[in-house]
């Protein structure tokens, strides 16, 4: 990982706004990869912080790039978690999918058309044996529901792919990358959910990327806005 002050979009004395690079945990998981977490709690040390504190408000898989905020204190993490309870939090990606049959290449084209806003509602039941998870009927014991909008925005008819726009409606495991698959639109380098990939030992980058953020400063109530200029292809 680079440098974590090159990852800090945006800093004060109560939050942290970083863009997580690919392959980076957005925290520990008590193994030995780089994580954010650890990066800016060292980061802090260095400022002379004898005693930071740094949390994650939302979460990103280590394969995905994008947005993270941090809160920098008890009181900023119980705000900003309750923004993200009450959905106050807008989160927003870029995907691009490999659509995997004809009809669903001919509706995807249809929906690009149309500039049409799909919503996707699903129950998920996460696996924490396989640590995937999967849509299964409503009513199912230990199912959540996952909901989030997507937008066509172009097409690579010859290779099938397309680039999707996607904003989450809730904050489940996996939660676009299993919905789109579920759809027959599997993210590209996605070894869990791409058919044609699964099996594939360890992580690769996936192309999906968390671009944009928006909520409230937790002490201020400032609406606060973040957006990567990344290319989206």
């Amino acid at each position: 990982m680079r440098d974590i002050k090159e990852c800090i979009v945006y800093e004060d004395d109560d939050i942290c706004v970083c863009h997580k690079p690919s392959g980076v945990l957005t925290q520990s998981d008590r193994g030995f990869s780089q994580d954010m977490v650890s990066a800016l709690m060292t980061y802090e040390r260095k400022k002379g912080n004898r005693a930071p504190f740094i949390a994650p408000v939302n979460r990103l898989d280590r394969p995905v790039e994008g947005l993270v905020l941090y809160a920098k204190n008890s009181k900023s993490a119980a705000a900003l978690t309750r923004q993200i309870t009450q959905g106050e939090v807008d989160k927003c990606y870029y995907a691009v999918v490999k659509v995997t049959d004809r009809k669903g290449m001919e509706n995807v084209q249809k929906e690009l058309g149309s500039r049409t806003v799909i919503t996707l509602e699903n129950y998920l039941l996460k696996d924490s044996r396989t640590n995937m998870s999967r849509v299964v009927p409503e009513g199912t014991d230990g199912a959540k529901k996952a909901v989030l909008e997507y937008q066509v925005l172009g097409v690579e008819a010859g290779e099938e792919l397309a680039l999707l726009r996607v904003k989450l409606h809730t904050g489940r495991h996996h939660q676009i990358r299993v919905q789109l698959a579920s759809i027959g639109c599997p993210i590209v380098g996605d070894t869990k959910y791409n058919p044609e990939l699964t099996g594939n030992k360890g992580w690769q980058t996936i192309r999906l990327c968390a671009y944009k953020l928006d909520f409230k400063h937790p002490v201020t109530h400032k609406a606060m806005h973040f957006q990567l200029e990344a290319d989206p292809a």
